[in-house]
């Protein structure tokens, strides 16, 4: 793997030059599936550079269940794994949105290139790789996966009386009308994102205050209870799974 420049091109300086994130902010969760763990200690510092949060995976087995448990926003993936090629979770990836994949493979023959952007994945990048040119290359993505999520917030989404718009943190109900904390906000759209879907506590803390959860953590518990005073039983309802989390099931009109 190429070792970190000193010097960097201008273009990438451009790059890393753009807005960072504040004290506690993340511009998203980067998954990177790699086996070999020099690697991902590469990876773990070009993901904090570019703004991200750094997830990793070892096997294929490993990365599906991951993926199976919470969102990410972006996903690095190697093409060699010990239990799988890589190219076969980019499917099963892209089923669950439209997080953008990045291949960084050993293999540089151009047919692997034409398969791996064949089947969905945003950028085909060769090893060894540059750092700095891959930590420009993730900033790039991320930003452009925030924007697409600001763009998400303004959207209003309706089910029945109920009527959400995030942006504004504004919840209406037939013609009662209220406006969310910024917590309650953000864990009652990814509730509706993802209705009928169990989300962890671990999902819903990430998504409400921007950290993981921990044992003993009840801040998603308390969000949970005060979304639920506000939400009529006829309009939407908040099952508890046990040991599982949350799902929220939307009611239909008569």
């Amino acid at each position: 793997m190429a070792a970190p420049s000193h010097g960097r091109s201008a273009p990438v300086k451009a790059a890393l030059a753009r807005r960072s994130p504040l004290p506690g902010e993340t511009f998203g969760d980067v998954l990177c599936i790699d086996d070999d763990s020099v690697v991902q200690i590469v990876l773990q510092e070009v993901v904090r550079l570019a703004g991200g949060v750094h997830h990793e995976a070892r096997t294929a087995e490993d990365a599906r269940a991951q993926l199976g448990a919470r969102r990410f926003d972006l996903i690095l993936l190697d093409r060699r794994l010990p239990d799988s090629d890589g190219l076969l979770l980019i499917e099963p990836i892209r089923s669950r949105g439209e997080c953008p994949v990045v291949i960084l493979s050993q293999l540089d023959d151009p047919l692997d290139r034409q398969l791996g952007l064949g089947l969905g994945a945003a950028e085909y990048l060769t090893k060894p790789f540059n750092p700095a040119e891959l930590t420009a290359r993730l900033r790039a993505l991320l930003e452009r996966e925030r924007r697409r999520r600001d763009r998400g917030r303004d959207e209003t989404i309706e089910h029945g009386r109920m009527s959400f718009c995030p942006g504004a943190r504004r919840l209406r109900i037939g013609d009662e009308v209220c406006f969310l904390p910024p917590a309650e906000a953000r864990m009652l759209r990814l509730l509706l994102e993802r209705r009928g879907t169990v989300l962890s506590r671990d999902d819903l803390t990430s998504a409400a205050c921007g950290r993981e959860w921990s044992p003993g953590d009840r801040t998603a518990d308390v969000l949970i209870a005060r979304l639920r005073r506000k939400l009529p039983g006829d309009v939407a309802e908040i099952t508890t799974v046990h040991r599982l989390g949350y799902v929220l099931h939307t009611i239909a009109p008569d």
